[in-house]
């Protein structure tokens, strides 16, 4: 791309008079950097390394005196680098027919999931890793974000992916965890998804065509996955306690689930924990004192609760 064409795309002023006017390729990641690229960064270390690399221009937003670096590249600065990247990630789509969706954190989620295999499919979340995620989109790809605005700026056709009240029957609501139901004359049995998803779910399967669901996948699903524990608060395998723990980072979702829970699951005893500024003690605590069949601890992750509950099984068992 001509050194022009770059200035003008990001609105940025170009402080040099350089001996080149074009550049091959443009990157925000350094390890992608190669000889005639334009390198795109606020650090300046990274900068000096991209020219070490053979970087023929820099896109930047400090303050710098050019010429005590290196004149003979070209130098353009720009008043904020984000939106210097946006602008050139919508310069470069503009032309490309793709389908592009907002969608919820749950939507994202399944799709995540059930979809990260198709290559046709962008998940994308900032401007820094979208810019290089994205130099090989193609007409009719998808790009999928939760960030409304983001999506926005780069690709204004983009549209909110809508979910249905899709037309299940025969429903079972087997635990909190598990649901059969009939959809468009396929059966589904003991799906390992809770009930209140289930719309997300058959959405998705019809807008993405999925044909079929890979029951196996929906175990990685985030969303409402139990940590089965003993008395002793050991992990068990799925099903094998009457105490579980479910975490969620998701304030919406949190609230979506909790009252879920509190319907559903009226024959247990639940408690909400909220697991923001607490150490692992105060979290291992919680757990190991309370009776509750079900902890609920919001701003949290499955990793981490499992990574606090091995640590003290091994303390317990270096003491004994």
């Amino acid at each position: 791309m001509k050194i022009s064409s770059i200035v003008d795309i990001t609105g940025g002023k170009l402080l040099n008079s350089p001996a080149i006017s074009f550049t091959t390729q443009a990157h925000t990641n350094l390890k992608k950097v190669s000889d005639g690229d334009l390198f795109i960064s606020s650090n300046i270390d990274e900068i000096k390394e991209a020219i070490k690399k053979g970087a023929f221009g820099i896109v930047f937003d400090f303050d710098i005196d050019v010429a005590m670096v290196d004149n003979e590249i070209a130098w353009i600065k720009v008043d904020d680098i984000n939106r210097a990247i946006t602008k050139l990630l919508r310069f470069k789509l503009a032309n490309i027919n793709l389908k592009s969706y907002f969608v919820d954190f749950i939507a994202y989620e399944f799709l995540s999931v059930l979809a990260n295999s198709n290559k046709s499919i962008y998940f994308i979340h900032d401007t820094f890793s979208s810019f290089e995620l994205l130099q090989d989109v193609e007409n009719n790809d998808i790009l999928i974000s939760t960030q409304h605005k983001f999506l926005s700026d780069i690709y204004p056709k983009s549209e909110d992916l809508k979910i249905e009240n899709m037309n299940f029957e025969n429903l079972l609501i087997h635990s909190i965890f598990e649901t059969s139901f009939l959809y468009a004359g396929e059966y589904f049995y003991k799906l390992r998804i809770p009930y209140i998803y289930l719309n997300h779910l058959l959405s998705i399967k019809k807008v993405f065509n999925l044909e079929t669901i890979d029951t196996n996948k929906l175990k990685n699903i985030q969303f409402m996955q139990p940590i089965f524990i003993n008395k002793q608060n050991q992990m068990v395998e799925y099903g094998k306690s009457n105490k579980f723990i479910l975490t969620a980072q998701n304030d919406e979702i949190s609230k979506i689930e909790f009252g879920f829970i509190n319907i559903i699951f009226k024959y247990g005893k639940t408690i909400f924990f909220d697991c923001m500024g607490k150490s692992d003690d105060e979290i291992f605590h919680f757990i190991s004192k309370n009776s509750s069949n079900c902890i609920y601890m919001q701003n949290q992750t499955n990793d981490k609760i499992i990574e606090i509950l091995k640590s003290n099984e091994q303390i317990e068992q270096t003491l004994f």
